[in-house]
């Protein structure tokens, strides 16, 4: 029986980036087990992050992507910003896979078993046992889980569910210059819903669908925003390219936290997750990094990642309006970008500012309806 060193549950964005993190490290020699139902091949997803240069792993074999500038439209009105030092990257979720399933081939002591995972076990002997779904039993030292096994969601928590489209058109229609983080039609935001656009040339872009809700919704009625959409936005006919689809929880209670120090949670359910934004993809790097390095000093209490209790807070107020007063979310957007610069709201968002640079971008803003927020405050 072969016993590993560490397996990995979930070779996802997490799982596939902390192998990388243990190959680059003392452990590159190690036995490790990757188990996930999937072959890993199809193109499921699409990451964007912003850095002052591509995260180790990105990508190097494929065409780099990324923006200088971004935009929020309200309406008509854009809202466009440089982002000085930082650019704003885009990953296909297939060529990130290849790259490290390559990577894993050239390392004999790497296996990839591909199966479902039912539960996973803390042993007596302080190791760990992985039961799949076909029967077997994958016995290692420490297990690292990107995947929800059992677990369930409040009801009233927030998500945001979205519809991607990749298309082509057979017009020019698109200014590949600039992304388009949230786009409100109509300047409104009773609906909990905006579009995000990324264009990559003049004829093709991502056009998503993101809609803000606590309830179930059917792949129809985002089927219908979108064609409605792209129907009102543009004058020529399109193809459909490619489709991506998912709901991200939307909530500060995902700590990632852990009874075993041999069982860890790693990716969404560690809490890499920004809960007022959704972005998973660079919090996942951190988050990937900073275990192997506990591994090196050989700590022995792994934590999912961790924020300052500040910006929880601030997600919380966010997330509070998102539910209780969708309508204010549009002018939100647009203050933070309009009065303060591109780089310094990107690296407020992604908890890299000090907090005496976050209460400079939170006295640009009108109090009310933060006020309100916190009047009526609550742990989302």
């Amino acid at each position: 029986m072969t016993r590993y060193d560490y397996i990995i549950c979930g070779f996802g964005c997490a799982g596939m980036s902390l192998l990388y993190q243990l190959l680059q490290s003392p452990f590159k020699n190690a036995r490790i087990a990757l188990i996930d139902e999937s072959n890993k091949k199809a193109n499921d997803r699409t990451w964007c992050y912003w850095a002052k240069e591509p995260v180790a792993t990105h990508p190097k074999s494929t065409e780099l992507i990324a923006w200088d500038a971004v935009q929020v439209q309200v309406g008509e009105h854009k809202i466009v910003k440089q982002l000085d030092r930082l650019r704003y990257f885009h990953i296909r979720s297939s060529d990130f896979y290849k790259e490290i399933l390559l990577l894993a081939e050239k390392h004999e002591n790497v296996t990839f078993i591909q199966a479902k995972v039912n539960t996973i076990e803390n042993l007596v002997d302080q190791s760990t046992a992985v039961h799949l779904e076909n029967g077997m039993v994958i016995y290692g030292g420490k297990t690292f889980n990107s995947i929800p096994l059992n677990q369930q969601l409040e009801s009233n928590t927030l998500k945001q569910v979205f519809l991607g489209w990749k298309i082509k058109t057979d017009q020019t229609a698109f200014d590949p210059s600039v992304p388009t983080l949230m786009h409100f039609p109509n300047g409104k935001f009773t609906a909990n819903e905006f579009f995000y656009i990324l264009p990559f040339n003049e004829s093709t872009a991502l056009v998503e669908y993101t809609l803000y809700t606590t309830q179930e919704t059917t792949l129809e009625k985002l089927k219908e925003k979108l064609v409605s959409y792209l129907s009102t936005t543009l004058t020529c006919s399109y193809e459909i390219l490619f489709q991506e689809q998912g709901a991200i929880p939307m909530s500060t209670k995902i700590q990632g936290k852990t009874s075993s120090k041999n069982i860890i949670d790693i990716g969404s359910i560690a809490g890499c997750i920004k809960p007022s934004t959704g972005y998973t993809f660079y919090d996942i790097q951190k988050h990937s990094e900073a275990l192997v390095q506990q591994l090196v000093k050989e700590e022995h209490v792994f934590k999912g990642w961790m924020r300052k209790s500040r910006f929880e807070f601030y997600d919380n107020i966010l997330l509070n309006i998102a539910k209780k007063w969708p309508e204010s979310l549009p002018s939100i957007f647009a203050q933070m970008f309009q009065k303060n610069q591109g780089q310094q709201v990107l690296r407020f968002l992604h908890e890299e500012t000090s907090l005496w640079e976050d209460l400079q971008i939170l006295a640009r803003f009108k109090f009310g309806i933060f006020i309100k927020s916190l009047l009526h405050y609550e742990k989302n």
